[in-house]
């Protein structure tokens, strides 16, 4: 288990340190107003593109797949913890595994992650197409 927590924690890094260093950009793309006329958006256009595809689309892929990577055991942990309380209501406590507990937490943050990109990458082509 602490392999696992080691390796869903490397992975989310790298994906948390791209978002990081990338949103700023990515909001900047999506403050764009579209113009009235299609000839007027061309370079808005170009760089809400490049912003899609350079930025938000790579770091979506990247949560997701990590996500989907570690969601199968954070099910069967979360499964097994509520079997757990279920069986011994409070005395639960007594088999607490904080290494379990924070692999399920980072699980669950880079689905937040790739759900929270997805939106963006959404938005984006959203914004994409308007300036078409």
């Amino acid at each position: 288990m602490s392999d696992l927590l080691s390796a869903s924690s490397l992975l989310m890094a790298i994906a948390a340190i791209l978002f990081s260093l990338w949103y700023s950009e990515i909001t900047k793309a999506l403050d764009i107003i579209p113009k009235r006329y299609k000839e007027d958006n061309v370079a808005a256009r170009a760089t809400v593109s490049g912003v899609l595809l350079s930025k938000a689309l790579p770091v979506a892929l990247m949560a997701l797949i990590i996500a989907a990577i570690f969601l199968p055991d954070t099910i069967n942990l979360i499964g097994e913890s509520l079997n757990t309380l279920y069986e011994l209501g409070g005395g639960a406590i007594k088999r607490y595994n904080a290494v379990k507990t924070a692999y399920c937490f980072v699980s669950l943050l880079s689905l937040t992650l790739a759900l929270y990109m997805w939106v963006l990458v959404v938005k984006l082509f959203m914004l994409r197409k308007k300036l078409s």
